[in-house]
């Protein structure tokens, strides 16, 4: 290769160099946390749980259930919602809500719960913002400390998917994976959280390739413009 020829082609290696640059740092910066809020809502037995975020509890025998509000942002990818349960009366925050078990005597196996996860963040939510998950119920009491309520909930993954313009005008697209996790309830004891856990992430776009070749277009021709002037300046 002439010397000429390397001279002539350095701009254009300078141009493609600079656009990988560009391209790794807006790969590297576009993941994010997320923040998700909501609420839940439950009823026993066959049934279809009420939509709302104020509170709300719902009893079958002598097991009450008590609802949540939650909020939160993701560390890693990674939120456990799993605050200590409140009293009925008293709204949960940041579980998906409370159980409580009296020492009435009862027989529970067979009976069934349905829990409702609404969230109001983040927004965007394709199909809908709310999930079902459904629960058989184990156990029998017989007095205060003798039986209990274990609670076994379909523990699968529910995966939502997001899209929504930031306050800066930019599209941050994401998704995240909800579960739910089983719960004993001892009979006569403390108020029982039900507890879930959140892992997802959301990200900006990634340039489009024409807008990366016009910006390398761009780097390329004012390289050439910069060497021209310093070549015009070396002959006056």
């Amino acid at each position: 290769m002439s010397v000429t020829l390397a001279r002539k082609l350095k701009p254009l290696a300078l141009g493609f160099a600079l656009i990988a640059i560009f391209a790794a740092s807006q790969q590297a910066a576009r993941a994010d946390e997320v923040n998700v809020a909501g609420y839940t809502n439950g009823c026993f037995g066959p049934c279809a749980p009420p939509n709302f975020s104020g509170q709300q509890t719902a009893s079958i025998l002598g097991l009450t259930w008590n609802n949540s509000t939650f909020n939160g942002t993701t560390s890693n990818g990674f939120l456990a919602l799993g605050n200590i349960g409140q009293p009925p009366g008293t709204q949960n925050f940041n579980n998906l809500g409370s159980f409580l078990l009296n020492g009435s005597s009862a027989t529970y196996t067979g009976q069934l719960f349905t829990l409702r996860a609404s969230f109001s963040l983040p927004t965007g939510i394709n199909g809908g913002n709310t999930s079902i998950f459904t629960a058989t119920l184990l156990g029998s009491v017989t007095s205060v400390n003798q039986g209990g309520v274990f609670i076994d909930f379909d523990n699968t993954p529910q995966t939502f998917t997001f899209s929504f313009v930031d306050p800066g005008g930019q599209t941050i697209n994401g998704s995240f994976n909800f579960n739910v996790n089983d719960v004993s309830v001892i009979a006569g004891g403390s108020n029982v959280a039900l507890t879930g856990n959140i892992t997802g992430r959301q990200e900006a776009p990634v340039p489009e390739p024409a807008t990366m070749i016009l910006l390398g277009t761009g780097i390329v021709g004012a390289v050439g413009v910069a060497r021209r002037r310093r070549k015009k300046a070396s002959t006056e």
